[in-house]
């Protein structure tokens, strides 16, 4: 074969496979787990509560609806911190993520235990992290 036609070749070898690669790099990239559009509404919800001592009200967000919220404000919040959410009661931008105790079923804000799991109950104690963590720790000793 002549030196220009496997030179040829190769060019035209290069090219798709170059095209290849960046047709796969989009791909996925466009289904990225940490896109706002890989989270369907419904399928998870967020606890919320107001810090207005004259209110505390306490409501659901879907997961999308908080994540998109989040993003839409992030702006305005100052730098490493998470921007309130607008109460639904008050009005005010004062509702922040929080958690619901499975056991006495009190509704707090995440981390109200200082220095501990940001899921620990203050009322009761408990905790789904520390339990999780425990049936891990145990499973791993029955093998």
């Amino acid at each position: 074969m002549e030196e220009g036609k496997k030179k040829m070749i190769m060019i035209v070898v290069i090219v798709a496979c170059l095209v290849a690669a960046g047709i796969v790099t989009y791909s996925t990239r466009s289904r990225s787990t940490g896109s706002l559009k890989s989270i369907k509404r419904g399928t998870a919800m967020y606890w919320l509560k107001c810090r207005n001592l004259d209110c505390e009200h306490e409501w659901q967000m879907d997961k999308r609806d908080y994540y998109e919220y989040l993003n839409e404000h992030r702006r305005e919040a100052p730098p490493m911190s998470v921007p309130p959410v607008v109460c639904p009661k008050c009005g005010e931008d004062s509702g922040y993520r929080a958690e619901k105790c499975p056991k006495c079923g009190l509704v707090f804000e995440r981390g109200s235990v200082p220095d501990d799991l940001p899921d620990r109950c203050p009322k009761c104690g408990y905790s789904a992290m520390e339990e999780a963590r425990k049936k891990t720790r145990s499973e791993k000793k029955d093998e």
